[in-house]
């Protein structure tokens, strides 16, 4: 019954993302669900990790109204590719999960910029502001992935003491 518990806090993380950007405003970015995922595919595996980052990029993409699908293949190559790096990645150093993130968003708000610059018809003179807001992002998201880490490996040692399959 503990494992409910995933799609509940998928859904909640979701619900604050949105709130967040109604109430803020600021220049500091986040984004909760892509640090869910990491830490989520950290634990479970490269299945469960482009399974839950399928969810979680459909789920962005009917909220946003940028391209829809976006959110959808990219969520879904990262959990799986962090779900298949998962025995290989050092789970006691934090410096290297922030790098990691840090390296990923940048890779992501790259190729949102070619989106974005198709999508304006070829307007270079956009690059200054993604820019700067992907400089937000980037160190938002390095500045939230340890908190994300605790919360979920707490959540998946709270669920491993009542079902012992897990």
């Amino acid at each position: 019954m503990r494992r409910l518990i995933w799609p509940v806090l998928f859904l909640f993380l979701i619900v604050v993302q949105g709130a967040s950007s109604v109430f803020y405003s600021g220049w500091l970015a986040f984004d909760l669900p892509l640090l869910f995922l990491y830490s989520f595919a950290l634990l479970r595996g490269q299945d469960k990790g482009a399974l839950a980052g399928f969810s979680i990029g459909f789920v962005q993409d009917s909220m946003t109204v940028g391209v829809f699908g976006y959110h959808m293949l990219t969520r879904a190559i990262f959990g799986f590719l962090v779900g298949l790096m998962k025995e290989k990645i050092v789970k006691e150093q934090s410096r290297f999960h922030v790098l990691i993130i840090g390296g990923a968003c940048v890779f992501l708000r790259f190729c949102y910029w070619w989106l974005e610059l198709i999508r304006s018809g070829g307007r270079w003179d956009i690059l200054p502001a993604f820019i700067w807001k992907s400089l937000g992002y980037c160190l938002g998201n390095m500045l939230f992935i340890i908190p994300m880490l605790i919360l979920v490996n707490y959540i998946y040692a709270w669920i491993k003491a009542e079902d012992v399959s897990y």
